[in-house]
């Protein structure tokens, strides 16, 4: 079974007739946008619907433009066509700041904004974002002043974010591997945590800190100029620092992300216990090293071919969802997928929804662990929030980062259960302590980011950073995170490095989300025994809503209040309950 994507739905090339043919389009259709101006005698709800409209049209052909670009350079990170025409279209999205500036402050000065819904089925279907966009209005700058920031981010912000892919996703580990000296791909060596024998896990985890010395003050630079631009722009836009931003962006409030951040310190001491639990297995006198954290302990080692994995998943979500199954299928069958590790492929995986062609794409780095298929499973959760918003405008298919991890959350929760009942003694101690250890990853170790980025922003105000205080802050984030359950002598300076989510100034404290997304995503999972009869409805209905909510509402949607620390506590008390299990069969 192949195990790259074909992405011939989207074009063939970028050469193609067809990648041609969008590229003029998208630009008569902006000509008509730049033109557009409110013109006093011209109804205002004509005015508005005028917008929207060609703003849609844009957008739909401009998202399809542009993951072309970005999916070609995720598995190519040299492929010069491909930087180009991403260079190209992120200048076109800049170009359109300054109309949208316009329509937004045009928008806030009206009087009677609310009759427009009455008037226009198109803005009543958009009133949600167009609220929206009300709202963000008070935090722009002026026209001429919002256009400059944004064509000045593609050499700022925007070039830092791709020195940092591509010194990541191009560098060589130099690593000696059964006696003989090579030189891997970063992505492989970070697999190889995931090694069964212990020398391996040990050399990789050297070999990998040793190999970003050689790219560090490349990214170390990049970390900077992304972070000080952004704070220089939340000071002048007026927000109170880019953590309020983000909660804005997200359209969550304090309130939210204080309630689960408590939960979460609350039970760090049960994460410590399962950590200590099996540096002990693993006759470590001390606490777990840092390169032990992805240790395999079964017995039985669970390892898939690419087809098995396929099958295991499938059969599994199945007991779920015969739709969501029939989809899934549909991924692997039309090629959605690149799994392949390769040279010049970045690392981690991602899903990219591409709403124009209501198909997505999915990047992996399978190697047949156990791990590699509960994260395609992952992948196809976000698969099919994009099919469930597919018959949604695209304007209201964009949803907030919190929100973005409930589908892949829940599809990767229903095949790891499933896993576990149809387990022997032996498979079950490999499927549970892969379970809590993903559990760890997106609780503990996410937490030590968002105090690391919290403590990065703090003092990126007064100047750029060493790689001598970048290291430090993530070691005492770490340490604060990991407590006792880490031993402090090996821990892992360098993840502010190889972890993509730091250098986007448009996605700042991209890692409470992913938080957010198990302990919501948990969530909802147990309201499937409660609701069984109409789950699935309400579930599909709940990622169908995700673009057009804030994130209170929608909860209330599912009967969850996402301001009570009980909830968030319920969901960690599952994670629990799992550890325990752990910990009483290992």
């Amino acid at each position: 079974m192949k195990m790259r994507w074909n992405l011939e739905n989207i074009y063939s090339d970028f050469d193609s007739e067809d990648f041609k043919n969008d590229e003029r389009e998208l630009d008569n259709i902006f000509n008509k946008i730049k033109k557009w101006k409110v013109v006093n005698n011209k109804d205002e709800a004509n005015l508005a619907e005028e917008f929207i409209a060609l703003l849609k049209d844009y957008l739909s052909v401009h998202s399809k433009l542009i993951a072309y670009s970005r999916l070609k350079v995720s598995v190519d990170a040299k492929d010069e066509k491909a930087l180009k025409a991403g260079e190209r279209l992120e200048k076109k999205i800049s170009d359109l700041t300054r109309p949208r500036i316009r329509f937004q402050l045009w928008l806030k000065e009206l009087d009677n904004r609310k009759k427009l819904y009455d008037k226009s089925n198109l803005l009543k279907e958009h009133r949600f974002i167009i609220e929206e966009y009300v709202d963000n209005s008070d935090y722009l700058l002026s026209e001429d002043e919002e256009d400059i920031i944004s064509k000045m981010k593609q050499t700022g912000s925007s070039a830092w974010t791709k020195l940092q892919q591509n010194l990541s996703s191009t560098l060589m580990v130099d690593i000696e591997m059964e006696g003989e000296k090579k030189k891997l791909p970063l992505p492989v060596v970070r697999n190889l945590a995931n090694h069964k024998d212990f020398e391996i896990r040990k050399k990789a985890y050297m070999a990998e800190l040793a190999a970003y010395q050689k790219i560090e003050d490349g990214v170390a630079a990049a970390l900077n100029g992304i972070k000080g631009e952004v704070l220089t722009l939340c000071e002048k836009r007026g927000y109170k620092s880019p953590l309020e931003k983000i909660l804005l962006d997200s359209r969550m409030d304090d309130e939210t992300l204080n309630a689960m951040l408590s939960a979460i310190e609350d039970y760090l001491p049960v994460f410590h216990k399962y950590y200590r639990k099996k540096a002990e297995v693993l006759a470590y006198d001390d606490a777990l090293p840092f390169y032990e954290l992805f240790a395999p302990l079964g017995k039985k080692e669970m390892k898939y071919s690419y087809e098995e994995a396929r099958d295991f998943i499938i059969t599994n979500i199945s007991s779920v969802s015969k739709e969501m199954a029939k989809f899934y299928k549909k991924v692997f069958n039309e090629k959605w997928i690149d799994s392949e590790p390769r040279n010049g492929k970045r690392g981690g995986a991602f899903c990219y929804n591409i709403h124009e062609i209501n198909e997505s794409r999915i990047l992996s780095n399978f190697t047949g662990s156990l791990s590699d298929v509960i994260t395609l499973a992952h992948e196809l959760g976000h698969a099919y929030h994009g099919y469930c918003l597919d018959d949604e405008s695209l304007l209201n298919s964009d949803y907030p980062m919190p929100l973005a991890e409930t589908a892949s959350i829940f599809s990767e929760t229903v095949v790891t259960e499933a896993a576990i009942n149809e387990a022997d003694s032996e498979q079950l101690v490999t499927i549970l302590e892969n379970k809590i250890s993903q559990a760890g990853q997106v609780i503990v170790d996410i937490y030590s980011r968002f105090l690391f980025e919290k403590s990065l922003f703090e003092q990126r105000k007064e100047g750029s950073l060493s790689i001598k205080k970048l290291k430090k802050l993530m070691l005492e984030a770490q340490k604060k995170a990991y407590g006792e359950g880490l031993n402090h002598k090996f821990l892992h300076p360098y993840m502010w490095l190889n972890k993509p989510h730091y250098y986007s100034a448009n996605y700042n404290y991209y890692n409470f989300p992913y938080a957010f997304g198990l302990l919501f995503g948990l969530g909802v999972y147990s309201l499937r025994e409660e609701k069984r009869e109409e789950f699935m409805d309400s579930y599909n209905n709940l990622l169908r809503e995700t673009g057009k909510n804030k994130i209170f509402d929608l909860a209330n949607m599912m009967g969850i209040n996402v301001h009570s620390s009980e909830f968030w506590s319920s969901s960690l008390r599952l994670i629990e309950k799992d550890i325990n299990k752990f910990i009483n069969i290992i």
